[in-house]
């Protein structure tokens, strides 16, 4: 992690991710998940670039992310619309 770098935009406007070096999760995996492998609930160790994002006002939204750490590297740009909760 000490080399991780990330930037996200969310409508054009950077949005800072943290650092989370090694928290212990339990995840769930489902038959034939081709993350894991293997089905069941087990602890796992998360760590990486996460951002939380702020509430979305009602409408269309783009989220853009890029991140790298040593030769490994990814991106995605998202397309969003968020629409008023229902009471």
């Amino acid at each position: 992690m000490s080399s991780a770098q990330g930037t996200v935009l969310l409508d054009g406007k950077a949005v800072e991710p943290e650092t989370y070096t090694g928290d212990s999760i339990t995840v769930e995996g489902a038959p034939g998940n081709p993350v894991t492998g293997e089905e069941g609930r087990f602890a796992v160790t998360g760590c990486g670039l996460w951002v939380q994002l702020p509430s979305l006002a009602s409408g269309k939204h783009s989220l853009k992310i890029r991140g790298r750490s040593g030769d490994f590297s990814t991106g995605v740009d998202y397309a969003l619309t968020a629409t008023a909760a229902l009471a």
